[in-house]
């Protein structure tokens, strides 16, 4: 476009570029976590690294920082803070055009500050932070700040492997984890390494179980990065347990841990066995299957109608090859394989109730064009997505029916009822493509009961929060969840958890909770038509296995969930 109007306007097309090139900061997140800024841990700590995002930062080319001391400028690149009434040249690590690598000075103040980035003569207009002394992010080797952390395993002085499903840790033993954000130091964050316990006052959660910390302060090899030294808490295992860091009432992104008894490769509660993680470890590859029935209800506010449930039908499949290096980095199994008893909490700036698709993506494998679903109210189609490789359909949706007045064909819930009501339901792929043809089956129950939901209006994260149920059945697991969005700041928080269905009841801890933001509105009136807090709980079937020709491992599931409009405190 500015080519376009150049010669018509040639001075107004001049000032358009110049405009263009000024720098633009749209984030500011802690390096580890990526915590978005409008979540209780979204907050920069003093003396932390952080990634600035943006346009127009520094060079095309990526600059990095070669040695120590650190400079303020590289590539042409300078950021600063103001606040207090001060300026804050930030330390730089690397300087790219979209995005910029910082460590925030240990004698930066707390509270409100102003982020500029200054590149090619041009300085950014201010980009608002908040500075606190502590805010913890663990390093995640999906570098996305979720999935399984940066841990290693302490075994001696040479040997000290990464934590994974390959290489899993034993209860008691000394682990070190990777991150930022403990807090400030008293040298300088740009002379290089800092060893020191900063005694920090936190927990390190495993499971919800506290451990015993050895040492929390910088990592002897960089700036700005910290370690946490623990020992694993005894009388836990699995291999996706949920690793959270919390000080005072900030708690870190959650990850996962690998625990077994003995150590070395992990398979309980996931849908792999020791053959097929010796495979993968000896560079073969992994073949998954992957099929889940879903029904979600959401309940609002109808006005003279009452309270209406949404109910919400689908299905989707995916089929994945993944490397070691995949499978070790990704979640596949994480939320199906939690440790009973314990959550895992995530974050989003979409009003979403689900866990964030997973960054760690595997070799999509094709299995025909579509797979059927056959139930007791007939056939449904999940076709094949040609972008994304994958399986998924609504099979219903839409509110109730208006009492006295007909179907509505074409409507949301018009015409077509649910479809996953209790019964048997077979799934098949046809002929099959790269993965052969197989046909599988689920049973739906239809006698769960959450027998608390009315009792459960406000959620005060600080104090936990206690859901119970009935008609799980004694084999059964069952999931409890929820999700808090603030609209203002576009940052919501989630979390989820398991618990066996004969347990009846299973308290949310304060540590898991204070991951949610407040809601600013009561449900249902913020401009959406589902409330801005919403917590649930439903029933999740153990995995049916199916076979195919060039597959590994087959899986389906189903799940069905009931939310509620809530606010959170």
């Amino acid at each position: 476009m500015m080519n376009r109007f150049l010669p018509l306007f040639g001075l107004a097309g001049l000032l358009a570029t110049t405009a263009a090139a000024q720098p633009v900061v749209t984030g500011a997140l802690n390096t580890a976590s990526y915590a978005l800024s409008g979540l209780p841990n979204g907050s920069l700590a003093q003396g932390s690294m952080i990634a600035i995002f943006g346009r127009n930062l520094g060079p095309a080319s990526i600059a990095l920082a070669q040695s120590f001391p650190l400079p303020r400028n590289l590539g042409g690149t300078a950021a600063r803070l103001t606040a207090g009434g001060a300026n804050y040249d930030l330390i730089l690590t690397y300087s790219v055009a979209s995005q910029v690598g910082a460590i925030i000075p240990s004698n930066t103040p707390v509270g409100a500050a102003q982020l500029t980035v200054s590149f090619g003569g041009q300085t950014s207009a201010n980009f608002a932070v908040n500075i606190v002394r502590s805010s913890f992010g663990i390093f995640t080797a999906n570098q996305g700040g979720t999935g399984p952390a940066i841990a290693q395993n302490f075994n001696s002085q040479t040997d000290q492997p990464i934590n994974s499903i390959l290489n899993a840790a034993r209860p008691g033993q000394t682990i070190t984890l990777w991150g930022t954000g403990l807090g400030p130091i008293s040298g300088d964050d740009a002379a290089g390494a800092a060893p020191g316990d900063l005694g920090t006052n936190l927990e390190v959660l495993v499971g919800n179980r506290p451990a015993t910390i050895r040492y929390r302060g910088r990592s002897g090899c960089c700036a700005a990065v910290d370690q946490i030294v623990f020992d694993v808490p005894s009388g836990i295992q699995g291999c996706y347990v949920p690793l959270t860091v919390r000080i005072g009432n900030i708690v870190s992104n959650s990850t996962y841990l690998a625990i077994t008894p003995n150590g070395g490769r992990c398979t309980a509660g996931t849908p792999f066995s020791d053959a097929d993680l010796q495979k993968v470890s000896s560079g073969g590859t992994l073949s998954i299957g992957n099929i889940n029935l879903s029904r979600t209800g959401t309940k609002v506010s109808q006005g003279p109608l009452g309270t209406q449930e949404l109910k919400f039908d689908d299905g989707s499949a995916s089929f994945v090859r993944f490397t070691a290096a995949q499978l070790t980095a990704s979640q596949f199994a994480a939320a199906g394989a939690l440790p009973l008893g314990s959550c895992l909490t995530f974050s989003s700036s979409d009003q979403a109730t689900s866990l964030p698709p997973d960054p760690i993506q595997g070799t999509m494998l094709d299995a025909g064009p579509k797979l059927t679903v056959t139930g007791p109210s007939g056939t449904r189609e999940m076709l094949r997505e040609a972008a994304s490789g994958s399986y998924s359909a609504t099979f219903s949706s839409g509110i109730p029916n208006i009492p006295g007045l007909p179907p509505i064909p074409g409507l949301p819930g018009g015409g077509a009822g649910p479809f996953l009501d209790a019964g048997a339901f077979t799934i098949d792929n046809g002929a099959g493509a790269f993965v052969g043809g197989f046909r599988t089956q689920l049973t739906i129950p239809g006698n769960f009961t959450w027998t608390n939901e009315s009792s459960v209006n406000t959620i005060v994260r600080s104090a936990g929060q206690e859901f119970t149920w009935s008609g799980a059945g004694t084999n059964s697991t069952v999931s409890i969840s929820g999700f808090s969005f603030d609209a203002a700041a576009r940052a919501g928080g989630g979390f989820f958890c398991l618990e066996r269905g004969s347990a009846n009841r299973f308290t949310v801890p304060a540590a898991v909770l204070l991951a949610l933001p407040r809601n600013v509105a009561a449900p249902g009136q913020a401009g959406d038509l589902t409330p801005t807090g919403q917590v649930g709980i439903g029933l999740t079937s153990d995995p049916v296995r199916f076979t195919a020709n060039n597959l590994d491992i087959g899986l389906a599931t189903h799940s069905a969930t009931s939310f509620k409009g809530v606010n959170v405190q």
